[in-house]
């Protein structure tokens, strides 16, 4: 995919600093909690997703899979109207919630089904278990069995496991990520992703009221952090956030796209007018909007 590029293809480094290190304790506090701009309440964003969700699932068939053996480890999958049938394998879309890996779950994720059901692709909302009872570590691996078994059971679902796109919110963007980086141990290779206000170096949250729950250390941190790790072979992306953000929530978004750059990644990365941080994934499958146009332009390639 030939994306366009925001901006030249210079060391990323040279062109931005995300500059948390200058930040004080309660800076970084406020800079890493999304709601700092909308007023702190996002509770009716989360309501939203709940609705919309109620409503995709009242529309569009799916059903629930063990992809492991722990609680939470549960994919919850649209139904193609190829499986079990002669019809072409269709892309899918899996996403993965945001929450700060210690909030939601699949029950307020199903809510990209219905507009995707209607164009022919199919919806995988991916569940892991939640910190503190799971690591980072553990959450991201969890994430990538998921993935693997997506892979396994390709033909069951009807599914194309050649064109599977990643996409999530938040720290749903940093999992996303994660699982796009090259893997050993990984049966498939993602053909996109579309990763939303996402944070993808998470050392700043270290000691930070986001940080109770997550327990990081500095070596937990900078394994887990994509803007740490090597992007070659890393899949054709979109990298996209609100207007109404945080600047450090935009410097990780606009750093990050300039790495994807400086790896000769395929990469579009914009910012959605009169959106925040809860509010522009509802768009995410909504072709009409300027973030589902992005998605669209992925999938038509």
């Amino acid at each position: 995919m030939n994306l366009n590029k925001q901006w030249p293809s210079k060391k990323y480094s040279e062109i931005f600093d995300l500059g948390w290190e200058k930040l004080t304790l309660s800076e970084r506090d406020k800079e890493y909690s999304p709601s700092s701009v909308i007023g702190g309440n996002y509770e009716p964003f989360i309501k939203r997703y709940l609705s919309e969700s109620a409503l995709a699932r009242s529309k569009v068939n799916s059903k629930r899979y063990k992809y492991g053996n722990k609680e939470n480890q549960i994919l919850e999958i649209s139904c193609s109207n190829s499986s079990h049938s002669k019809k072409a394998a269709v892309p899918i879309l899996v996403f993965f919630h945001g929450g700060y890996w210690q909030e939601l779950s699949i029950q307020e994720s199903f809510f990209p089904a219905l507009s995707l059901a209607e164009n022919g692709i199919v919806f995988a909302a991916v569940e892991y278990t939640l910190a503190p009872h799971a690591s980072i570590d553990e959450i991201v691996l969890e994430c990538r069995e998921a993935l693997n078994w997506l892979a396994l059971n390709d033909q069951d679902l009807g599914i194309d496991k050649d064109k599977i796109i990643l996409a999530g919110s938040s720290a749903g963007a940093h999992l996303a990520a994660m699982c796009s980086l090259s893997n050993s141990k990984s049966k498939i290779k993602p053909f996109g992703t579309v990763l939303v206000s996402g944070i993808y170096e998470i050392e700043p949250l270290i000691g930070t009221s986001i940080d109770k729950k997550l327990s990081l250390t500095p070596d937990q941190a900078v394994r887990n952090s994509p803007m740490l790790s090597s992007l070659k072979n890393f899949p054709s992306t979109i990298v996209a956030w609100g207007e109404n953000e945080t600047d450090q929530f935009k410097r990780q978004s606009k750093f990050f796209a300039n790495k994807l750059i400086d790896e000769n990644v395929s990469v579009r990365s914009v910012e959605i007018k009169n959106k925040n941080h809860f509010d522009i994934i509802l768009d995410l499958a909504n072709f009409d909007e300027p973030l589902g146009k992005e998605l669209k332009e992925l999938l038509s390639v």
